[in-house]
């Protein structure tokens, strides 16, 4: 069991296993630990497709019994952070403030935990509207932090007064135990679990077993790697390291929304909030065909959108006057540097992602840096002044069509695909993230140490009065260094996070398909030939399979608790509309700058890809048939 080690057998309270925190992990324990930054909370909004006839589904005892069975299957949900008993003389050198298990963190995974519901894990409360759930949850992220080293995920459940078929859960989960994809993975197999009731569990693999498929991202690399000698994994480790730094120490400039940034922001807890804005089942599906048109994923698109959509909320303030002259001199020159996350699971070890890893509970993610050249101004160069006339303006700013004509916004998405080719074949490529993620470790544990050191010093602990002995904001030329946002786009959710429950058995992401998913992992899957299994998914695709649905997900809403200063975008599909989010820290941003903002980033999104450009057709073959793209050679589908 790599990783592992088990540290006791008690014969009634069972088997005890712990392992130390990879740098990924620790980052994040050192991230949340003043404030809960990166925490995530995971609102579904469910209801009872047949009423009344199945109001045992959500009963207090199901919701128990579905989430203990799920733990089970996804253990390290729920293990606790601790040091060892070897690392007491290390916790007693430690700064005051800083909690003893930080000397030397491990998970430890206790079966005991597994099988029982611990203080707070669930909390059941009732509410009289869907709009107070949203406010309790702003609540939850505003207070102390829900969540610690004892208990890494909970699940809250909201009872609406007077409506028994609608249930709203929202799940918060530490990110030291998981990511975007893991968070929505034990969401599914919960909501599966939940729909079907009194029937019997899936048979599940044994604990051993599956806290091996959490183990260490650094012994989840490919057999490649990990069948080099030590000699030349040392090498290639410290070649990486130079690489790094070279490439961090050529990181400056860049600009984003207008805020309000001072010294000590760093040092005071963010404000979570999050916008979303929606574009329609209709409006998705002609972004996507338009994205296969023009050989272009949405991936690469996306940071170009939101770079024009930014544009055009800047170029508002200059022409109303209130951005400076010396200011928009600035800016218009300055790169547009996004930093993102990525879905690492791909690149590890073949058989480890077959066997379950696609959706494994543990966080398996890189960072993608991106560069996009200065502000794109296009034909106004000149034509429009602050106060002037200003003719052919489109809701006070230049359209889109002057800004970035969609050439050039094909081009640009280009830059990003480029970009993004370099990294992921890059022969360092592993090396890379895992030195990353050291240098993160490390930026996140200065920062916590500084943070706690400042919050020792005052008498009463209120570090939120911090910010009151530098009232004056810095300027957006103040800073060396600025990111313009971080984002990410998932994807389409639907493939690893249906909407309608219990899965039939014909569904690959049923726990009694004998189909292979890699976000499928912790059941036994009976052979094909079982009486009580599928030869295939025929009847899912023919659509005769006949299961009935007795939970729907009305809908999906993704939250984040950001850190101090964060501005984020996401993109993710479900149910065939696209959702694109803005997760932000309000003590910077003012809510009504980022609602402007997803707005045009909507507003980009359709322009140039929800219509067509005849004056850009794709380009033509020798048979006078659209050339193909790698990705449509191959069959393949243009993803989001």
């Amino acid at each position: 069991m790599p990783g592992w080690t088990l540290l006791d057998n008690h014969p009634s309270e069972g088997r005890t296993f712990y392992r130390p925190l990879g740098a990924l992990e620790s980052s994040f324990i050192w991230g949340s630990l003043c404030d809960g930054a990166s925490d995530s909370p995971l609102q579904l909004d469910l209801r009872l497709s047949s009423g009344a006839k199945d109001a045992q589904l959500f009963s207090d005892a199901n919701i128990i019994k579905a989430w203990l069975s799920t733990k089970r299957q996804y253990p390290l949900v729920g293990a606790t952070i601790q040091a060892p008993p070897s690392a007491a003389s290390s916790a007693a050198n430690l700064q005051a403030g800083v909690p003893a298990f930080l000397s030397e963190p491990h998970f430890v995974v206790r079966e005991r935990d597994l099988a029982v519901l611990r203080p707070r894990e669930i909390v059941f409360a009732h509410v009289a509207s869907p709009e107070e759930v949203d406010t309790r949850v702003h609540e939850i992220l505003d207070g102390p932090r829900p969540l610690s080293q004892d208990l890494l995920t909970q699940l809250y459940v909201f009872r609406e007064t007077g409506n028994d078929n609608i249930l709203q859960l929202m799940t918060l989960t530490a990110h030291c135990v998981g990511d975007l994809t893991a968070i929505n993975v034990f969401a599914r197999c919960f909501l599966d679990r939940l729909a079907r009731g009194g029937e019997p569990e899936p048979a599940q693999i044994p604990l051993e077993e599956r806290l091996a498929m959490a183990s260490l991202l650094t012994e989840r690399e490919p057999i490649q790697l990990r069948s080099l000698s030590p000699a030349r994994r040392r090498w290639r480790k410290a070649v990486a390291s130079v690489i790094l730094q070279s490439r961090i120490g050529k990181i400056q400039g860049g600009h984003t929304l207008p805020c309000r940034i001072t010294p000590s922001t760093s040092f005071v807890a963010a404000r979570p909030r999050s916008g979303r804005v929606s574009i329609t089942p209709e409006e998705t599906a002609a972004v996507l065909a338009n994205c296969r048109r023009h050989k272009v994923t949405f991936k690469n698109a996306y940071l170009a959108l939101a770079q024009v959509a930014m544009t055009r909320l800047l170029f508002r303030r200059y022409l109303r006057g209130d951005i400076s002259e010396e200011e928009w001199a600035y800016r218009k020159k300055e790169p547009h540097i996004t930093a993102g996350p990525f879905n690492l699971r791909p690149y590890l070890d073949k058989a480890w992602f077959e066997q379950g890893g696609g959706g494994e509970s543990t966080p398996s993610i890189g960072t993608f840096f991106c560069w996009l050249p200065f502000m794109p101004l296009g034909k106004t160069e000149g034509r429009y002044q602050p106060h002037g006339q200003n003719i052919g303006l489109s809701d006070g700013a230049p359209p889109f069509s002057e800004l970035l004509s969609f050439g050039q916004f094909l081009h640009r998405a280009g830059l990003v695909k480029r970009q993004a080719t370099r990294v992921f074949r890059h022969p360092l490529f592993l090396e890379l993230i895992h030195a990353w993620n050291v240098v993160v470790e490390m930026l996140f544990r200065q920062t916590t140490l500084e943070r706690l050191e400042r919050i020792e010093a005052l008498k009463d602990g209120q570090y939120e009065d911090l910010d009151e002995s530098d009232p004056e904001a810095l300027e957006v030329t103040d800073m060396p260094v600025m990111l313009a946002h971080g984002g990410s786009n998932f994807g389409n959710l639907d493939e690893i996070m249906p909407l309608e429950y219990p899965l039939p058995p014909t569904h690959p992401l049923s726990p009694f398909s004998s189909i292979p998913h890699p976000s499928k992992a912790g059941c036994i899957t009976l052979p094909p030939s079982s009486s009580s299994q599928p030869a295939s998914a025929a009847s899912v695709i023919s659509g005769t399979d006949t299961t009935a649905s007795t939970i729907v997900v009305q809908d999906i809403k993704l939250n984040l608790h950001t850190r101090p200063a964060e501005l984020y975008i996401l993109a993710w599909s479900t149910g065939g509309r696209m959702d694109i989010y803005c997760f932000y820290d309000n003590n910077v941003f003012e809510a009504s700058v980022v609602e402007e903002w997803l707005n045009e980033i909507k507003g980009a999104v359709l322009w140039y890809l929800g219509r067509p450009h005849e004056s850009h057709q794709p380009r033509k073959n020798g048979s006078g048939k659209a050339e193909a793209g790698p990705r449509q050679r191959q069959g393949g589908q243009a993803k989001l």
